[in-house]
C-alpha cells in the first residue's frame, strides 16, 4: 500500500533529531559512503518511489538496499535515512516504539552518546507515528517486525549498556 508509505515519508519530511544540523556533529558520516556505511534497507515498495533518483538499489538479505553518493534531494530521502538513528521497533506485544537502532552505533554520535544528547521529542514521536502508519500495510508490517527481531538479536550480542536511552519508556525484552 503505497499510501501508507507515502504518509509515513511525509510525516518525517521536516523533523530532525536535533535542533541543529546533526550532520555537523559527525561531518555527515551517515550520508557518506564508507566502510562503516553499506547502505540503507528500503521498505517494501520504496524502490519504485525512489526510481529515477541518483541511487543504486540492489537486492540484499532482507529486501532492497539503497546506496548513494553522499548527497540527495532532501525530499527524496529513503525512510531509513529519515528515521536515522532510530527505528520504529515493533515489540512482541505489537506496540510500536521509537528505539535507537543498534546498527547506527558505529556511525552516529547521537547513538553513542544517547544518555547525554536527547533527541527532539517531535522527531521521536514522528518516528513512532510513522511506524504505526506503516503497520497498516501488510508488507511494511512484516518488514518492520523482521527488522525488530534483528534489532533484538543485535541487542543480545551488542548490549549498549544498562542505562535506558531517553526515548524508551521501559527496557525492551
Amino acid at each position: 500500500m503505497a499510501n501508507a508509505l507515502q504518509q509515513a515519508l511525509a510525516l518525517l519530511e521536516d523533523v530532525t533529531p536535533l535542533d541543529a544540523d546533526c550532520g555537523q556533529v559527525c561531518d555527515g558520516r551517515c550520508c557518506r559512503p564508507s566502510a562503516d556505511s553499506i547502505g540503507m534497507l528500503l521498505l517494501p515498495g520504496e524502490d519504485t518511489l525512489l526510481a529515477g533518483e541518483d541511487y543504486t538499489i540492489t537486492t540484499a538479505d532482507g529486501g532492497m538496499l539503497l546506496t548513494c553518493g553522499g548527497s540527495c534531494r532532501r525530499e527524496m530521502r529513503p525512510f531509513a535515512c529519515r528515521v536515522f538513528p532510530l527505528f520504529p521497533y515493533v515489540g512482541e506485544d505489537g506496540r510500536v516504539r521509537a528505539v535507537y537502532d543498534p546498527r547506527s552505533f558505529r556511525l552516529c554520535p547521537l547513538t553513542q552518546n544517547c544518555a547525554r544528547v536527547p533527541l527532539r521529542r517531535d522527531f521521536v514521536r514522528a518516528v513512532r507515528r510513522a511506524g504505526r502508519i506503516l503497520m497498516r500495510d501488510p508488507a511494511c508490517a512484516a518488514f518492520l517486525r523482521a527488522q525488530s527481531r534483528e534489532i533484538d538479536d543485535l541487542g543480545r550480542l551488542l548490549p549498549l549498556g544498562d542505562e535506558r536511552p531517553p526515548i524508551a519508556r521501559r527496557k525492551l525484552r
